[in-house]
């Protein structure tokens, strides 16, 4: 007849030390992991760039003044967030670099990060004078897109169009800065009055 076989004092320590080897390699390997992973930075909320009294001049490929931006305070936000503008002034000028056609005025004013796209927000006031050798025109509207590469402006906001002969209003507006072409897009009305001989 056998004897059963029991369970020795060495036999219970080996299987406690398997046991304290295999916790412990499992710890090392979860403390391992987690320092190779990356921890990614949270994105700053703070502005990378402040200017005040900023000025920028755009040339055309003459190498002349093809528009000028000018504000109080710009504040440029990281990654594609765009550039912020207080009360800026934007004034576009004819192919000589001289002769200011067209000054836009805005309450405030974002610029995309690729600079293909201003938005001018808030109360926009457009103005050409006579000094550019065409007819004056004053727009007045709401949140403009600009268009630089284009050389135009857009709004879908109610727009008021006043001129020397008369006055115009409509919802949705297009302008060419350089071009004599402003469309009026819908809901339009207004009246004029020729010039008396």
């Amino acid at each position: 007849m056998k004897k059963p076989v029991g369970v020795t004092l060495r036999g219970v320590l080996s299987l406690v030390g398997l046991a304290v080897l295999a916790g412990s390699s499992y710890a090392l390997l979860r403390w391992v992991e987690s320092s190779l992973r990356q921890v990614e930075p949270a994105e700053s909320q703070a502005p990378v760039l402040t200017v005040e009294q900023f000025r920028a001049v755009r040339l055309n490929p003459a190498g002349l003044r093809d528009y000028v931006i000018e504000a109080p305070l710009l504040q440029q936000w990281p990654a594609q967030r765009g550039t912020q503008i207080q009360q800026p002034v934007m004034d576009w000028y004819q192919p000589d670099g001289v002769i200011r056609e067209w000054r836009l005025q805005s309450e405030r004013g974002w610029i995309a990060a690729d600079n293909r796209l201003v938005r001018l927000e808030g109360a926009v006031v457009m103005t050409r004078t006579a000094a550019s050798g065409k007819p004056p025109v004053t727009l007045i509207t709401r949140d403009v897109l600009v268009h630089p590469a284009e050389r135009q402006a857009e709004t879908a906001a109610p727009a008021r169009m006043i001129t020397p002969g008369g006055e115009m209003n409509a919802v949705g507006m297009r302008a060419w800065f350089d071009q004599q072409r402003l469309e009026l897009l819908s809901e339009v009305r207004g009246h004029y009055e020729p010039p008396k001989p």
